[in-house]
Formats: C-alpha cells, structure tokens, sequence
C-alpha cells in the first residue's frame, strides 16, 4: 500500500487536513441549510489512482460527480462524488426547506448540488491550505451525471500509479444523510510539497 511509506507524522497530517475538511464543510452546510449538520468519522486514505474505482464503487453504479483543477504550489485535480438518487434526494428536501413545497426542475437541482459539492469542494481546499500553507487555487467546477468509471474517464492521463488523497465523509442533518468523497488528484510529484511541510526535522 503507497500509505505505508508514509511516516506517522506525514499520516496523521492527512488525517488531519481530512478531518478539518470535513467538519468545515458540516459547519458550511450547516449554515446553508439552517440546521444542525452532524458529521460521522470520515474515513482518510492515501492510494494509487488505479484503485480509486474499485474503492468508490457505489451501489446503483450511478454518481454525480463535480470536477475542478487545482493551480499553485501543488496543482492537481479534485472530485467529488456523491451517489445520484441519494444527492439529488438531499437536495430536493433542502430547497422544499427553503423555498416551500414547489415544482423542483433538474436544472434547479443540479444547480443547488453543484454549490453544495463546491462549498465541499472548497471546505477541504482550505484545511490543506491552512495545515500545509501552500498556495492553492480551484477552477470553476463542472458537475457531470454517470458511473464512477466514466466520472474518472476525464482523468485516464493520471499514471495509475499515482497517489490520490481520498476523504470519504457522511453528513447528517434531521431528516437526511449524503454521504460522499473528496478526491484529491495532484499532478506527478505534487504530493510531496505537501507531504514534506510535515517531515520530521
């Protein structure tokens, strides 16, 4: 396993930067939604990029996947993905939340999943930004529908042997879960800047 060349203080870093993320992005919802978002333990792994659709499968093979390039000191790429039906569920009991018992078009839902996977997206950004003090920078993202191998398909340039940060996190509030995955996809050699800010002296 690539994890294991890892030293302990590099490990607990990742876990850190994962367990960061995640509860930002539970406060962020939080706030968004106007309710309590609880979060279960996120589960933090480093791996190569040719493991990653295996790891992720999910159980109707349908995902909405929200895509973004990352620029700066470590450039990469970022998905997120949430399984379909349980997302878009999610979704429509928020904007009824908000908006009332209206007529929810997919555009509207998809539109509201895209900020929500963004503010995600964004909330795990930041953790590694604070913990790592790299300068990173997101691109728009784009939000696609399909199976996880074709939600990878725009990533086939990624040597499999790539190591990838994965985050995966349930959010909780009253009445609904989603659970989900923050990937991280550094470009060749992109993980090290990251990884050596926590080197043992």
């Amino acid at each position: 396993m690539i994890a294991s060349r890892l030293s302990d203080l590099q490990k607990d870093a990742l876990r850190e930067i994962g367990n960061i993320g995640a509860g930002h992005a539970a406060t962020a919802l939080s706030q968004l939604l106007n309710t309590k978002v609880t979060l279960l333990e996120p589960r933090i792994d480093v791996m190569q990029f040719c493991e990653l659709p295996d790891r992720v499968k999910h159980h109707d093979g349908q995902v909405a996947a929200l895509h973004m390039h990352v620029r700066g000191d470590a450039p990469g790429q970022i998905v997120v993905l949430f399984d379909r039906e349980q997302s878009m569920l999610f979704v429509a009991r928020f904007i009824r939340r908000v908006i009332g018992d209206i007529t929810i078009y997919d555009s509207i839902a998809e539109s509201t999943l895209k900020e929500l996977s963004n503010i995600i997206a964004g909330s795990y950004l930041s953790a590694i930004v604070h913990l790592t003090g790299t300068r990173l920078e997101p691109s728009v993202p784009s939000l696609s529908f399909g199976t996880v191998d074709a939600a990878f398909a725009d990533l086939m340039s990624t040597p499999p042997e790539q190591e990838v940060f994965l985050v995966e996190s349930v959010f909780l509030d009253s009445d609904a879960a989603i659970g989900g995955e923050f990937i991280l996809i550094p470009n060749t050699g992109s993980l090290d800047p990251l990884l050596s800010v926590f080197t043992a002296p």
